[in-house]
């Protein structure tokens, strides 16, 4: 690898590019796509799990995945795409083990959401959110965050092995669900 290409893993290098310079056996490459997408990918798995030591362990096996795997990774989707992909597969492996427990608790989520500088108000509409999302099915509430990580439908779709018109669906449903939760709270 040339050296100007060093210099750009402090943030310039794409994913893509940084998991090939890892899989080749640079290990601060590793260490700039962990930095990247640890919180996101975090706390997309504990918003679908019952408790924090679930969701650490599920990320884990996420982040274990990709480096016995990124050798193999082949750049048809987004880095992205391909981390949270391997994530909903390791959330379903545990809730064909141990039941589907995709409603998350309250008070634990709210303590990474919430930072101190949060206004009562800015507080009060998160745990309202946060409540109409714990009502939703989990296929439903899965889609919606990762549709706020920023994801598009392709993208959801091929993360979660669904129809792109089903993803849809599902965000419909959703947003219709979360409109009546809303107006029942008004």
């Amino acid at each position: 690898m040339p050296k100007w290409f060093y210099k750009k893993i402090d943030g310039l290098t794409s994913d893509q590019a940084l998991l090939k310079v890892f899989s080749r056996g640079q290990t601060d490459a590793f260490d700039r796509l962990y930095t990247r997408h640890k919180r996101g990918l975090f706390l997309f798995i504990f918003r679908q799990c019952q408790n924090r030591a679930i969701a650490e362990e599920i990320a884990h096996d996420t982040w274990l995945a990709v480096i016995t795997q990124a050798s193999q990774y082949k750049s048809k989707a987004k880095f992205s795409t391909w981390l949270f992909k391997i994530a909903h597969n390791r959330l379903v492996d545990h809730w064909r083990k141990h039941g589907n427990a995709s409603h998350v608790l309250l008070d634990e989520v709210s303590d990474f959401l919430i930072s101190k500088d949060s206004s009562a108000e800015e507080i009060q509409t998160l745990k309202g959110i946060l409540e109409s999302l714990e009502q939703l099915p989990p296929e439903q509430t899965e889609v919606v965050l990762l549709r706020i990580e920023g994801f598009s439908y392709a993208e959801i779709s091929n993360i979660t092995n669904t129809k792109q018109e089903t993803v849809k669906s599902r965000l419909r449903y959703a947003n219709k669900s979360l409109r009546g939760i809303s107006e029942a709270q008004a």
